[in-house]
């Protein structure tokens, strides 16, 4: 119910052509925008994800020995989690939606 609910609200013909527009996310997070600094909407929630860039090299070079000898695409499952990083501070930092 829910899931159908948001989606049907969800209007790609509305971006006017343009995902990579400032503030073309209809998902506003409950901090306000451009308060700490007027060129990252939401400071708070990009500075938070600093764990995505701290964690995953970490958790890499901890589980090197695991990797070599059991499962050695564990450090691809950590790179991803970097990517998932660099997609959430960008989103928080425009609050731009990318299609």
């Amino acid at each position: 119910m829910y899931l159908t609910t948001s989606i049907s609200k969800f209007d790609l013909n509305n971006l006017n052509g343009n995902p990579f527009r400032l503030g073309s996310s209809k998902v506003d997070w409950c901090e306000p925008n451009y308060v700490v600094s007027e060129y990252i909407a939401e400071f708070w929630n990009t500075v938070s994800n600093i764990f995505f860039f701290l964690v995953p090299p970490l958790m890499i070079f901890l589980f090197r020995p695991y990797s070599k000898r059991v499962a050695n695409g564990i450090a691809i499952l950590w790179i991803l989690v970097i990517i998932i990083g660099i997609g959430s501070v960008y989103f928080h930092a425009t609050l731009s939606l990318v299609c």
